[in-house]
């Protein structure tokens, strides 16, 4: 079932918002960011861009956005911080911490 507002299950694009599950707690470890899922139980953790990604979708961003701030950071391809970025942002989609909304009714 989808929820209003939620893109449905699959391909993400640059016009999706994405902002972090609720359900998720996280904390700073050292140069490393803990999170935990109150939902499935499970640790995970991020450290270097990833964790500036998630620290990103504090609050809801469009991915275009998350994208243009770190290709504007980090003297990298904006090709290839699309396909990592896409990557990492599934991870955590499949991992159910992450909520994925379509920007283009916003």
């Amino acid at each position: 079932m989808t929820m209003p507002g939620k893109t449905p299950p699959g391909r993400l694009n640059l016009d999706c918002v994405v902002p972090r599950e609720q359900d998720v707690i996280a904390a700073e470890a050292d140069q490393d960011v803990v999170m935990v899922s109150i939902a499935n139980g499970l640790y995970y953790a991020v450290s270097d861009i990833a964790r500036e990604i998630w620290e990103a979708i504090d609050r809801p961003k469009k991915i275009s956005d998350l994208i243009e701030d770190l290709t504007a950071t980090y003297n990298v391809d904006r090709h290839v911080c699309e396909e990592e970025t896409f990557s990492f942002l599934e991870d955590l989609r499949t991992e159910g911490l992450l909520q994925v909304r379509d920007g283009t009714s916003s």
